[in-house]
């Protein structure tokens, strides 16, 4: 079940600056990442299990982008990921990924994002994997290009 919190937040940041986006990337920029899970309710300890990604993100416009990229996990299947990011504010976002593999899931999002410099960014972002039933903390560093 999801918490009714996480879907408070995912209305209030989608609906709420729905006509107020102004991000910091143009239309026709990319920004490529790569993230760490800092926590998952599904770890059995720690680096027991790990989940690293890799991630393209084609900017349509400058609050929707739509991504690319690949899942490595530790001990279970690696996984290809499709999605898009919705940037409802300027440095928050809300996010869809479906990773297909072995172990096939669908993960809804949100995160945040701190420009360390024009084009590098520190990320943070929480998803909740449907499937499964687990949550996952994750941390990364972006790079922008126009």
């Amino acid at each position: 079940m999801i918490n009714k919190w996480f879907v408070a937040l995912f209305l209030v940041l989608f609906i709420g600056g729905f006509e107020s986006a102004r991000a910091q990337q143009a239309e026709g920029s990319f920004l490529l990442s790569g993230a760490v899970d800092l926590a998952r309710t599904d770890a059995p300890g720690v680096i027991r299990r790990y989940q690293i990604g890799v991630e393209g993100n084609y900017f349509y416009r400058h609050n929707l982008s739509f991504s690319g990229g690949y899942e490595f996990n530790y001990p279970n299947a690696n996984l290809v990921t499709i999605g898009s990011r919705f940037y409802p504010l300027e440095k928050l976002f809300i996010r869809g990924r479906g990773l297909i593999g072995a172990d096939s899931d669908f993960a809804l999002g949100a995160g945040y994002t701190h420009n360390i410099s024009y084009r590098v960014r520190l990320e943070g972002m929480g998803d909740y994997y449907v499937a499964n039933g687990v949550f996952g903390a994750r941390v990364g560093i972006g790079i922008l290009i126009n």
